[in-house]
């Protein structure tokens, strides 16, 4: 018997009720700022992650939750007023920009919630539509291991599709040592320069 594939908001409560306990209390919060922001902001589906848009700007933000810490993308960032110096990193991006969140402690509520009303005012972009690539966040076991390797250089300057199918793969491992294994067999495939295949 086919299994019923889940639906976006069954994908999307999935992500958050199986993220870290650090992650989830970070999630809340900022899941609360962005309904207070603006209503009309609602979560779809891509890449992995929800994305947060809504007519007029589009796409807006994104949460991506990684192994020690928590980001949340602004999509036109680059078009806002970083008056609070919030943004942690995304700065070389042409558009995203990213928080980075490590502890619950971190989050400022309001002031996210003053971004992104900022956020949905600007107008739709070409720059926002580019920025799918800027998502591509390296995890950090996997880094480590590339880092040490010396192939992190060549793994960032691959094709952007091949990044993805590598990154996919590695994190859609179930097990760790699944997960330590397909890190390895990356390392391994760099230093021989074969692409994902």
């Amino acid at each position: 018997m086919a299994t019923a594939t889940p639906t976006t908001a069954e994908k999307i409560e999935t992500y958050f009720t199986h993220a870290p306990a650090f992650a989830q209390p970070i999630c809340d919060k900022i899941r609360n700022a962005i309904s207070q922001a603006d209503p009309a902001l609602k979560p779809s589906w891509k890449w992995n992650a929800p994305v947060y848009e809504k007519a007029g700007p589009g796409m807006v933000c994104a949460i991506g939750i990684f192994k020690k810490h928590v980001n949340l993308s602004f999509f036109q960032g680059a078009l806002l007023l970083d008056q609070h110096g919030l943004f942690t990193s995304g700065q070389d991006a042409k558009a995203l920009r990213r928080i980075k969140f490590t502890d619950v402690a971190q989050v400022p509520e309001a002031l996210l919630v003053e971004y992104l009303q900022a956020a949905v005012k600007l107008p739709a972009g070409t720059a926002a539509k580019s920025t799918e690539r800027d998502l591509l966040e390296i995890p950090e076991d996997l880094k480590a291991a590339l880092q040490e390797g010396q192939q992190l250089e060549k793994f960032e300057q691959m094709a952007y599709t091949h990044r993805k199918e590598y990154l996919r793969w590695v994190q859609e491992a179930r097990k760790q040592e699944t997960r330590d294994s397909r890190i390895l067999k990356t390392v391994e495939r760099m230093a021989i320069g074969k692409k994902f295949c």
